[in-house]
């Protein structure tokens, strides 16, 4: 459990009085004023305390603890990277040194004819001559996984020694410091890191930091930086980049991704947080989003989720301008803001998958909550002679959804675009969790949370998820690729680029219900109903009592139609004439039983359109209501069951062998019309399910720590 307040003792350094403040293993040095600021809300200040700058925030601890282990994954695949760049060029070299040098025709005079020079291809693709001495280094020394970029050419191969000294160096910006408590934190706990810049505009916030660098003692290993972070990222060249930048402001990263993706190393890390929860996850500010992210928000329980997808397309769109790919290794919607950690790197082949990964989505978001997504490019893939992928970049077709919702005929919203491929690096998220128990739980007093909320993210994955069927008690682990070896163990396999999450929100069971006006489906029946007709489902961490499946949205329905029957009845009455839920329970088996094949679709259409006469309240409402009762009408006609269902059989159908029973059981569900499958609720299935993954008791959502938190005022800026 996160702890509430963060200890604090009185101490005099430099002729006045602060209240030091320990987190982590650094210390800061808090003014009596700032402590009250920090402690207390807007309304609990007293005059003189408003005026003070929030400096520190003990909410934000978790986020704190959460980036010094990401970093430190990420120094180690780093380090690893480095050394096997070196032990690569180590070999090929002692391999040359044993062959001797190559035979070279003479001239007459007895000595050896210079080359003619080399024609080489530039980034631009022009060709140009080189002498022969440049040596063009092969694609395969770049580090899989690291680097997938076009080969350099170099005047020389670098000394041995002054490779190890450089793959010792480490670097991290925290761009937007303030006391450096961040900055503070990655110089004590961080092994690897070599030097630490923390950047503020604020000269207060510098002359802050500067105190607590030299209380803390790391004057070595903290620069501190007063200037635009912007105009800082921007001026960094060559071997002045940082192998991670932090960018932690109050609201919105946008202004700072640009520079950032510029400011970063080939391979690099961006740890994004964005505080504007309002922006991105809410459609109060549409226009506001589109302006800073390039994409509109999407309405709904799952709007938290679309958030994340808005940040990472705008990094990945910032990125893609300058030849740039990125990666997300983790990406979490975190209390009130969302926290991103974003590998970079110089790939301009990888780039051209942003168009696929790109999506935009129709959410009935004023009826039942349904969405359809659709890519902005199409990616086709194909097999060379070797069996290596080749893939084919053209035009989507679409839409792919109509103006109305296909199940309760309301009309759709447009929302993105938005990140459309994976949120997670499974085996990052696996490398931070196997560093949880080694640590101080003292030093890093949300380790529980932070167990909890990983735990989670990694299961999200569902082609990690176990079978349905499956006894398995214990998670599938991921298998690395060949970049992963014994000898380098922490370097983390980069992703394929033409993933594409195809199941990219969650689902929240009370929006479900309420759509029914019924009692709430609890989580462990649900996930046991969808198990048990062959589809996979799992937790989310944004919200409780959400989850993600595989299941269409007829099949969700059909689900909440057979809960209502079989557990939770509601009165005729619950559900008024033309609402979402109405239209969606006349689809339910018994009103389906009733009515024959006929005129079932027509007696429908009919109860339809004279509750929408009734309820219309001038021309243009009563048209758009019998706009959607012919759409509904269009699509209960195609929910018509086929001649193979059950519902048309007349004679029995062969039963599959034993054998191949299993293999066919969930295909054949998936491919049955939705009344005709047999949905039980079974709780033991669903804790089956969570169990599959861990058994362990997890804190997977955080309880308030205190009263009245949440993101503290504004700091104050003093020149």
């Amino acid at each position: 459990m996160e702890t509430s307040t963060t200890p604090s003792t009185r101490v005099q350094y430099q002729d006045k009085e602060y209240n030091v403040i320990k987190e982590g293993l650094a210390h800061i040095l808090n003014p009596p004023a700032q402590e009250a600021a920090s402690k207390g809300t807007k309304r609990d200040l007293k005059e003189d305390d408003e005026s003070q700058s929030v400096f520190y925030n003990p909410i934000q601890q978790f986020n704190r603890d959460l980036s010094v282990l990401a970093i430190r994954a990420f120094g180690e695949h780093a380090v690893d990277v480095r050394k096997q760049k070196v032990d690569r060029r180590n070999k090929k070299s002692a391999g040359k040194n044993e062959k001797g040098p190559a035979g070279k025709r003479k001239r007459e005079d007895d000595t050896e004819e210079s080359p003619a020079p080399k024609r080489v291809e530039g980034e631009n693709g022009e060709k140009s001559e080189v002498e022969s001495e440049v040596t063009v280094q092969p694609a395969k020394e770049n580090p899989e996984g690291e680097n997938g970029s076009k080969p350099e050419t170099t005047a020389q191969q670098p000394a041995p020694a002054a490779e190890e000294k450089d793959s010792m160096v480490f670097t991290v910006l925290d761009a937007l410091s303030a006391t450096g408590l961040r900055a503070l934190r990655y110089a004590s706990e961080l092994p690897m890191v070599s030097k630490v810049v923390a950047n503020d505009l604020s000269s207060s916030a510098i002359k802050s930091m500067k105190t607590n660098i030299e209380y803390n003692k790391l004057e070595d290993r903290i620069k501190p930086n007063l200037g635009d972070a912007r105009v800082y990222m921007y001026g960094l060249s060559g071997v002045e980049k940082f192998d991670v930048i932090d960018l932690d402001p109050y609201g919105t990263a946008a202004p700072f991704l640009d520079a950032a993706v510029q400011g970063v190393k080939d391979g690099g890390l961006l740890c994004v947080t964005c505080t504007d929860a309002s922006i991105w996850a809410s459609t109060g500010y549409s226009e506001k989003s589109f302006s800073l992210y390039g994409g509109i928000p999407i309405k709904g329980h799952h709007s938290h989720e679309g958030g994340l997808r808005l940040i990472l397309n705008s990094v990945a769109m910032s990125a893609s301008k300058y030849g740039f790919a990125i990666e997300p290794l983790l990406s979490l919607s975190i209390d009130f803001y969302a926290r991103v950690f974003v590998r970079v790197y110089r790939s301009p082949a990888q780039v051209k998958f942003l168009g696929a990964n790109s999506m935009v989505v129709y959410n009935c978001d004023s009826g039942c909550g349904a969405w359809s997504t659709q890519p902005l490019a199409s990616l086709r893939k194909k097999l060379d002679r070797k069996g290596n992928p080749l893939y084919h970049h053209g035009l989507a077709q679409g839409p792919v959804s109509g103006s109305n919702c296909e199940h309760c005929g309301f009309k759709t919203h447009l929302a993105g675009p938005m990140w459309a491929g994976p949120l997670h690096n499974p085996h990052f998220i696996q490398k931070i969790l196997a560093t949880l128990p080694k640590l101080d739980s003292q030093t890093y007093q949300t380790i529980p949370r932070i167990e909890g909320m990983l735990t989670t993210a990694l299961e999200e994955d569902l082609d990690l998820t176990p079978p349905t069927t499956s006894s398995t008690t214990s998670s599938e682990t991921p298998k690395a690729d060949d970049t992963q070896s014994a000898e380098y163990p922490a370097i983390i396999p980069r992703q394929d680029p033409a993933l594409h999450e195809p199941h990219p929100f969650y689902l929240n069971l009370s929006a479900l219900s309420k759509v029914m006006h019924c009692s709430t489906v609890p989580l462990d029946e649900f996930r046991g109903a969808l198990h048990s007709i062959g589809y996979r489902s799992t937790r989310s961490h944004a919200k409780p009592n959400a989850m993600r499946t595989d299941a269409p949205f007829s099949v969700i329905w059909e689900v909440m139609r057979e809960w209502i029957r079989q557990e939770s009845p509601i009165k005729e009455t619950s559900l008024k004439p033309g609402t979402a839920g109405a239209v969606i329970m006349a689809k339910s088996r018994d009103n389906l039983r009733k009515l024959d094949d006929k005129d079932q679709w027509l007696s429908l259409l009919k109860t339809d359109l004279l509750a929408a006469v009734e309820s219309g309240r001038d021309i243009t409402d009563l048209v758009t209501k019998v706009e959607a009762s012919l759409y509904r009408s269009g699509s209960r006609q195609a929910w018509k069951p086929s001649a193979g269902s059950s519902e048309t059989q007349s004679e029995p159908q062969p039963q599959p062998s034993a054998e191949n029973e299993s293999q066919s059981s969930s295909a054949k569900d998936k491919s049955a019309h939705p009344s005709s499958l047999e949905i039980k609720f079974d709780p033991a299935l669903g804790r089956a399910a969570s169990a599959a993954h861990s058994k362990k008791r997890l804190v997977r959502y955080q309880i308030n720590p205190r009263a009245n938190w949440g993101p503290l005022n504004r700091a104050s800026v003093t020149q």
